[in-house]
C-alpha cells in the first residue's frame, strides 16, 4: 500500500474536525503536485466517509476538491463541484478562471469573471486578472482585455465591436461600485444596441434595478427572463426575488419565490430579510422552519436576519433558541449575527429573564454574553 491509501486509510470513517483537516492538507498537496489520480482516491473516501454530509465544513472540503481538480486540468470535475458550492472563496473563483482559460474555455473563464464581479466581494485580486485578459486576447477582445486592465468607460466607449459579455462588465463594474444610474444606462444601450442579454446580463442589472427602486425597468428584466427560458438559473431567480424586495413588492418577490424549483441559502436569506425590512418579522420567522426542512443551513446574515425579526416582535423563546444554535454553529462572533444579539438583549428586563431562563455567564475576554450547558 502506497503513502496516499496509508493516510486515507487512518481517516476513514473518522468524522472529526482531524480528519477534515487532514484531508484538506491532502488536497492542498494534491493541488499543488497537480496529482489526480491521488486527489480522485480521497474523493472517493470523502464521499464513501460521510464528510460531506456530517460536517457542517463541507462547503470548505467542496472548495477544496474543487480547487484540485481544477489544479489537475480537470475541468469537468471541477465545474460539477463548483456548482454545488453554495459560498465560493475567492480561491476557487480564480481556480476556475484559470482552468477555463488554459483549456480552452476562455468564454466561460469570462462569464465567471463577471458572476465574480456581481457577487460584489471577494473582489477579484491579482492572481484573477492574468487569466482575465488572457481570456480577453484569447477570444481577441483585446479592447475588452484594456478595459478588465482598466480602461473603464473610456476604454468601452472606442470599442469598436461590443460582444456580451463585454456589455455585462461595463453592467456588473458600475453596479458594484455604486453607480447603479450608470448600470442601467448602459443596459438599456445594450438593449438598444441590439444585444440580446443573458443570464448574466440579468443578474447584473438588476441589482440596479433594485437600488433605483425602478420597479418599471426591473419588471422588464423579469419579462426578458420568462421570454427567454433564463429562469433555470437560481442566480437569475435569486436577482428577481431581491429586486423585488428592494422595490417592496414582497407580493412579487414571494411569487418568485414560491415558483423557483431549487432555492439556496442566498434565496431564503433575502425573503427573510425582505420580510424584515417591509415590517412583517412574523413571516421571516415563518420561513425558518421551512428553509430547514428543505435542509438549506443558514449562514451568519440569515440568523442576524431571524434575531432581528424576533427583537421587532420581542420573540424572546425563538431569540433563545437561535441565539443557542449560533453559539454551536460558532457565528457567535460574525458581525452580523454580534450586532442582533445585542439588538435583541439590550433591554435589561430581557436579560434579566435570558439569565433565569437558561443560565448565562459574561465572559471578561469577549464582548458577547455567552450560553451555559446547550
Amino acid at each position: 500500500m502506497n503513502g496516499t491509501s496509508n493516510v486515507v486509510s487512518k481517516t476513514k470513517n473518522l468524522l472529526t474536525p482531524t480528519a477534515i483537516d487532514q484531508c484538506g492538507s491532502l488536497l492542498h498537496h494534491y493541488a499543488t503536485t497537480k496529482s489526480l489520480t491521488s486527489t480522485k482516491k480521497l474523493h472517493a473516501h470523502i464521499i464513501t466517509s460521510g464528510l460531506l454530509l456530517s460536517s457542517r465544513r463541507s462547503n470548505h472540503l467542496l472548495s477544496l476538491l474543487t480547487t484540485a481538480y481544477a489544479a489537475c486540468g480537470h475541468l469537468s470535475r471541477a465545474r460539477k463541484l463548483f456548482d454545488e458550492l453554495s459560498e465560493p472563496t475567492l480561491l476557487v473563483y480564480n481556480s476556475m478562471i484559470r482552468v477555463c482559460t488554459l483549456n480552452g474555455f476562455s468564454y466561460d473563464a469570462l462569464q465567471l469573471f463577471v458572476e465574480l464581479l456581481n457577487l460584489g466581494y471577494p473582489k477579484p485580486d491579482k492572481y484573477t486578472y492574468p487569466f482575465v485578459i488572457k481570456a480577453c486576447g484569447d477570444l481577441t477582445l483585446l479592447e475588452l482585455g484594456v478595459l478588465v486592465h482598466g480602461g473603464g468607460q473610456e476604454g468601452f466607449d472606442t470599442m469598436r465591436e461590443r460582444s456580451e459579455v463585454s456589455w455585462n462588465t461595463m453592467i456588473s463594474g458600475y453596479c458594484q461600485n455604486g453607480c447603479a444610474e450608470e448600470a442601467l444606462r448602459i443596459y438599456n444601450e445594450m438593449v438598444d444596441a441590439g444585444v440580446e442579454p443573458n443570464s448574466a446580463t440579468v443578474v447584473s442589472v438588476l441589482p440596479a434595478c433594485g437600488h433605483m427602486n425602478d420597479l418599471k425597468c426591473g419588471k422588464q428584466v423579469h419579462e426578458l427572463v420568462e421570454k427567454n427560458s433564463l429562469g433555470s438559473n437560481v442566480s437569475v431567480k435569486n436577482a428577481l426575488v431581491d429586486m423585488y424586495v428592494k422595490c417592496g413588492c414582497m407580493n412579487e418577490a414571494r411569487l418568485v419565490f414560491d415558483k423557483m424549483e431549487k432555492r439556496d441559502v442566498v434565496t431564503w436569506t433575502t425573503m427573510i430579510n425582505g420580510y424584515n425590512l417591509n415590517g412583517d418579522g412574523s413571516r421571516a420567522l415563518m420561513l425558518c422552519p421551512s428553509m430547514q426542512m428543505e435542509g438549506v443551513r443558514p449562514n451568519s446574515v440569515t440568523v442576524a436576519s431571524l434575531l432581528s425579526a424576533c427583537a421587532d416582535l420581542n420573540s424572546l423563546k425563538q431569540g433563545r433558541c437561535l441565539h443557542g444554535w449560533a453559539l454551536r454553529q460558532n457565528l457567535e462572533s460574525d458581525v452580523p449575527v454580534e450586532t442582533a444579539l445585542i439588538d435583541i438583549w439590550k433591554d435589561a428586563e430581557n436579560t434579566r429573564r435570558m439569565i433565569d431562563g437558561i443560565g448565562l455567564r459574561k465572559n471578561p475576554a469577549h464582548s458577547l454574553i455567552e450560553v451555559r450547558n446547550m
